[in-house]
C-alpha cells in the first residue's frame, strides 16, 4: 500500500500526468446519450401525433362543410324546381278555364243564333264542355302536386345518404384520431421507462 502511495507522489512530483479512471464516465456518457436520443424520439412521435390528428380534423371540417353547401344548394334548386310546376300548373290551368268560357260563350252565342234554347240538349253539351275542363284543372292540380312531393321526397333522401355518409366519415375521423393518441401515450411511457431504467 505505502509502495503504491509512493510511486502516485513521485508521478506527480515528476511531472508525469497521473492515469485516469475512463470505465464508470464513459458508461455515464453513453447511458445519458441513450436518454437524450429516446426522449428525441418520443418528442418526435409525439409532434407527429399532433400534426397527423389536425390533419384528420382539418379533412372532415372540409368534408362536412362541402356536404352542407351540396344540401343547401340541392335544397335551394328542388324550391326553384317546386315553384315552377307550381307556376306551370297555374298557367295551364288558367288557360283552360279560359278556353272553357270562350267555348261556353260561343256555343251560347251559336245556339241563341240558330233559335235554339237553353235546355235540354244544348244545356247538356255545354255543362259537359265545362265538367271537362274542370276534369282537366283537377288533372293539373294533381300532377303538379305529386311532381312537387317526387321532387322534396328526393331531396330529402340525398340529404339523408349524404349526412349518413358524413356520420360514418366522422366516425372514421374519431378512431384514426383515436388511434394517433394512443400512439403518443405509448411514446410517452416509452420516455418515462426509458428514463426512468437509465437513471
Amino acid at each position: 500500500m505505502g509502495t503504491l502511495i509512493n510511486d502516485f507522489n513521485a508521478q506527480i512530483n515528476s511531472g508525469a500526468t497521473p492515469v485516469k479512471a475512463t470505465g464508470s464516465s464513459s458508461a455515464s456518457s453513453s447511458g445519458m446519450g441513450t436518454i437524450a436520443s429516446g426522449v428525441i424520439s418520443g418528442l418526435s412521435d409525439i409532434a407527429t401525433g399532433f400534426i397527423n390528428a389536425g390533419r384528420i380534423k382539418n379533412t372532415y371540417k372540409f368534408n362536412e362543410g362541402m356536404v352542407n353547401l351540396q344540401n343547401s344548394f340541392n335544397e335551394g334548386m328542388a324550391q326553384l324546381q317546386t315553384r315552377m310546376m307550381k307556376l306551370s300548373a297555374s298557367v295551364a290551368i288558367g288557360q283552360i278555364r279560359e278556353k272553357a268560357l270562350s267555348l261556353y260563350g260561343e256555343q251560347r252565342a251559336a245556339y241563341a243564333r240558330a233559335g235554339v234554347k237553353m235546355q235540354g240538349s244544348p244545356a247538356e253539351v255545354m255543362l259537359d264542355s265545362l265538367k271537362n275542363a274542370e276534369l282537366d284543372v283537377i288533372y293539373n292540380q294533381i300532377n303538379a302536386d305529386y311532381g312537387v312531393s317526387l321532387v322534396n321526397t328526393q331531396t330529402g333522401i340525398n340529404t339523408l345518404e349524404s349526412q349518413s355518409a358524413l356520420a360514418i366519415k366522422k366516425m372514421e375521423a374519431k378512431s384514426a384520431q383515436y388511434d394517433i393518441y394512443q400512439g403518443m401515450l405509448k411514446s410517452i411511457l416509452n420516455m418515462g421507462v426509458k428514463t426512468y431504467s437509465r437513471g
